[in-house]
């Protein structure tokens, strides 16, 4: 008679199993996340109708999903003596935006090996006097930002210190001069739209959100007063306060609400729509909202 107790090598991804009482294919591949169909492929010759107590099996291991941080973090091990003051410390974050990037973890618990995300350090936001900022994208030449934004390339130099013209980084945040340009933006809140116009001729059009009707849009003509990049949270990834105080044109981090009146008296664009016309007004451009 074959002894069905021999040792069995399992193959790589799978790992022995020994058959208990009351043990099924289907009771096992439940148990371990897989299938019988799995399970019958890793052991040849086994009869899923008479499984033995005692007798041997390979079961294909769950694969476990690589460990993946969320956007603006990293993965960092748990190293002997580590807590999460130090580790904060050493990557100038703060332990609450360590637990906000670590939901599950326990803060006097950490084992050495385990794997936590750490907020990544954030460089220092360029702040320009002029209040007037440009983030320069892939294809840029200054002549062609000094011409749109009718200043001198002797102009921006003169206020960014260190900046190469001929070798502009893409992501890099430059200060700009500010003059007249011809550019305005007009915003009717009962369209949800914002339109950009040059010279008083037609642009381009973007949808927008407004104030809710407890906290709505002002109406009048104002100006850009100041420009900010990455504001973040609401604000999404690019301010414009205007001269009204508290209200500005900017991102969001919740796109479901443009075209709807979802504001505190704001008005919010697509992240990737305000990128762009951040990059094309400068402070002082009249917006006119009706």
């Amino acid at each position: 008679m074959l002894n069905r107790y021999w040792y069995r090598q399992c193959p790589m991804g799978s790992a022995t199993y020994i058959i208990k009482a009351g043990d099924t294919l289907y009771k096992i591949a439940q148990r371990f996340n897989t299938t019988v169909a799995a399970i019958v492929s890793v052991n040849p010759g086994i009869d899923p109708s008479r499984l033995y107590i005692g007798e041997e099996i390979c079961v294909p291991q769950q694969q476990l999903q690589p460990f993946q941080c969320p956007i603006g973090t990293s993965p960092y091990e748990i190293k002997s003596g580590d807590t999460l003051v130090t580790i904060a410390g050493r990557f100038n974050t703060t332990v609450a935006a360590l637990i906000s990037a670590n939901p599950d973890i326990d803060p006097y618990r950490l084992r050495v090996g385990q794997i936590i995300c750490v907020t990544e350090k954030q460089p220092q936001p360029t702040t320009c006097q002029t209040l007037n900022t440009y983030v320069i994208q892939k294809g840029d030449i200054l002549s062609a930002i000094a011409r749109a934004f009718n200043v001198s390339i002797q102009d921006i130099v003169a206020i960014n210190p260190g900046l190469d013209p001929n070798n502009l980084n893409v992501g890099a945040i430059i200060c700009l001069p500010v003059a007249a340009a011809p550019l305005s933006i007009r915003i009717s809140i009962r369209a949800k739209i914002l339109g950009l116009y040059r010279s008083g001729s037609f642009v381009k059009s973007y949808p927008i959100a407004t104030g809710k009707p407890t906290t709505p849009t002002p109406t009048g003509t104002f100006t850009i007063v100041n420009k900010q990049v990455n504001p973040g949270g609401p604000f999404g990834t690019r301010w414009m306060g205007l001269s009204k105080p508290h209200y500005g044109i900017h991102g969001t981090n919740n796109p479901a609400s443009i075209g709807t009146a979802a504001s505190n008296g704001c008005i919010r664009m697509y992240n990737n729509d305000v990128n762009e016309l951040f990059n094309q007004v400068p402070v002082g451009t009249i917006v006119r909202i009706f």
